[in-house]
């Protein structure tokens, strides 16, 4: 039954997409604009930093609220409160009234992380915001977060493996959600933090290297 409220609770509040009904107050779908994603890095590309804020909110809210229903409702039962985050992540990324098209999943990865291990997460934010700025990919970031968690929790914290293997399976989903970002990359097509295409600095400076040969 645990599993079963875990699953529900944590879906539904997953699916509600504030990026998506923001901007349809505004009278556009979020997902035919920008990045056509339904979240907060969208929103703040289509609608402003206000609305960003707004949006990244609830988007960190809304994992970490189902992690804290499920524990209330059934206390001691660890892997479904985590269940209940994960179902969070997945309904934000495939939301059944948008036709499965919703957001990344990050920032509601990042509410299971804060509601489970704080300290982690503050910590592990750190190295992500150092390791984006590092090599001007954002992504990168992303990627240091969502692969060093399930290993923590299984190595250093020692939690039950059925906990740890939902989180890799929603750490694999969000590595899918990005593949997008990947391909990009690899076409030097990927706009870096700073505004410009991530390798194209690297790929001009090899082409002097060339000329001056």
């Amino acid at each position: 039954m645990a599993y079963i409220c875990a699953i529900i609770i944590g879906y539904l509040l997953g699916c509600v997409n504030s990026a998506y009904f923001l901007a349809k107050a505004k009278g556009f779908d979020i997902r035919t604009k920008g990045s056509f994603s339904a979240g907060a890095s969208n929103a703040k590309i289509t609608m402003g930093w206000h609305y960003f804020f707004i949006v990244l909110a609830y988007d960190l809210g809304k994992a970490a609220l189902a992690v804290f229903i499920i524990d209330r409702l059934f206390p001691g039962i660890y892997p479904a409160k985590v269940l209940a985050g994960c179902c969070a992540v997945v309904g934000h990324c495939y939301p059944f009234y948008l036709n499965w098209q919703g957001g990344k999943g990050f920032a509601s990865y990042i509410g299971l992380m804060a509601i489970l291990d704080p300290l982690f997460t503050i910590g592990c934010s750190a190295a992500c915001i150092l390791a984006s700025f590092l090599v001007n990919w954002i992504v990168a970031g992303t990627l240091v977060n969502i692969i060093s968690f399930p290993i923590y929790m299984a190595v250093f914290k020692k939690v039950d493996w059925l906990s740890v293997l939902f989180i890799a399976l929603t750490t694999l989903l969000i590595i899918w959600k990005h593949r997008v970002n990947f391909v990009k990359l690899a076409n030097h097509k990927e706009i870096g933090i700073n505004g410009n295409y991530v390798g194209t600095k690297i790929k001009a400076e090899v082409a002097k290297g060339e000329k001056a040969k």
